[in-house]
């Protein structure tokens, strides 16, 4: 029998590992804090083995106890996403191109990578503009939201995307995943998407992707208020993004 397009293989006898990292991931910008009881009711693990779990990780230094069984990350792990980024940057020398792209149109110029059922931007360089986005590095959105990520998201072919829809939006009505699945068949066939507020209120975007051995491992965007660009400003970050997604794709060969 063949696997389901989103089938993972699962590492056997790792159990208490995949928990630990669990844990580890629990944390974010939303949620710098966590208490022991927030790390039960998440994860569905015992009280007992929450501490021990906590114990682990403040053992090797990436968890510190702030008050009595509520916990934050260390600053040893600001060392680990700086690796991450350095080596996704320098592997396809995204900076210098990121910093030409938003020069040439003078808005936000973002690359996004899909991490499972989500896209995350891997590396910005902002806009000289009083107003900007709200992104960061490590900001996530889902896949069907966006032009990147539906870039991404069209990447898979039509069977994943139809069993991402199921995933992740089981309500929705089937006229409209039907008017997505096209939507993300035509992404797929001009190798670019464009979308307007839906990601933020007013935000208007183009991508495209970045590809390594034909395959896309990566999306290059500019995106920016709607009322800073008019259709000649629209039609002229199209056509750089697409010759900086064909850049990058060079180096990513």
């Amino acid at each position: 029998m063949a696997a389901e397009p989103n089938a993972r293989p699962i590492t056997p006898g790792v159990d208490s590992a995949r928990r630990v990292l669990q844990v580890l991931l629990m944390f974010s910008e939303d949620r710098p804090k966590l208490t022991v009881e927030e790390v039960v009711k998440a994860t569905g693990i015992s009280m007992p083995s929450a501490y021990r779990y906590l114990s682990l990780l403040k053992e090797l230094d990436l968890v510190e106890e702030k008050s009595y069984s509520r916990y934050a990350l260390t600053p040893k792990l600001l060392a680990l996403g700086r690796a991450a980024e350095s080596a996704f940057a320098e592997s396809f020398a995204i900076r210098p191109v990121l910093s030409e792209l938003s020069a040439l149109s003078g808005e936000s110029a973002l690359v996004m990578r899909r991490l499972r059922d989500s896209a995350v931007c891997a590396d910005l360089i902002e806009s000289n503009h009083t107003v900007r986005l709200s992104f960061t590095v490590g900001h996530t959105l889902p896949l069907h939201r966006g032009a990147a990520a539906k870039v991404l998201l069209a990447e898979m072919g039509e069977a994943w995307c139809d069993a991402y829809i199921t995933r992740n939006e089981p309500d929705f009505a089937e006229q409209e995943r039907r008017r997505l699945l096209h939507e993300l068949a035509l992404i797929r066939e001009r190798g670019w998407a464009q979308s307007a507020s839906e990601v933020d209120e007013g935000i208007w975007a183009v991508a495209a992707p970045i590809r390594s051995g034909g395959r896309a491992v990566a999306a290059v965007t500019v995106a920016g208020p709607r009322y800073r660009i008019d259709p000649d400003q629209a039609q002229s970050i199209h056509t750089h993004v697409l010759a900086a997604a064909a850049k990058l794709s060079q180096h990513a060969s």
